[in-house]
């Protein structure tokens, strides 16, 4: 069982009129092990939610999901990390595992006088199949350019 297994699922029902949430991200150094951590994802507006897996519901239309994230550093003094921003495939800030990830997910870093340390996801449902997804979360270290990621979860789309 994994660390995002253990929490509670970021379950979204996802309207046809759309829905946007804002969320925060903060990243951990890896552990002892040199073996990227989970990465704590909490709920902006109400701090003591603390999500896993992230699964859509998208209820028989093709709504669309505005994932607003934000960056906090506060548990990795010292580092400047800012999301990774690629420029030009649409999947700034993470890492796609799974096949057919761009089809539905895109993702753009967001500049701001701290650096890119917000992440714009968009997630709509195209095909109406589900599908399971797998990502990591990537930063980068502005004074070095290492690369961070965290073993993030599966998140989920359930069509109608």
């Amino acid at each position: 069982m994994s660390k995002c297994d253990e929490l509670p699922v970021l379950d979204i029902e996802v309207p046809g009129c759309g829905k946007s949430l804002d969320l925060v991200l903060k990243p951990l150094n890896p552990g002892d092990d040199g073996k990227p951590q989970y990465w704590p994802l909490f709920n902006q507006d109400s701090p003591d939610e603390h999500f896993g897996n992230m699964r859509f519901r998208f209820c028989g239309e093709r709504g669309l999901v505005k994932l607003n994230i934000t960056l906090d550093l506060s548990e990795v003094p010292g580092r400047e990390l800012e999301f990774s921003h690629c420029w030009r495939n649409g999947l700034d800030g993470i890492i796609a595992l799974s096949p057919d990830f761009k089809h539905q997910f895109w993702a753009r870093a967001r500049w701001t006088p701290q650096g890119y340390t917000k992440l714009v996801i968009w997630i709509r449902d195209r095909e109406e199949i589900p599908d399971n997804f797998s990502f990591l979360w990537l930063c980068e270290d502005v004074e070095t350019g290492m690369h961070f990621v965290s073993g993030d979860p599966n998140a989920q789309i359930d069509p109608r």
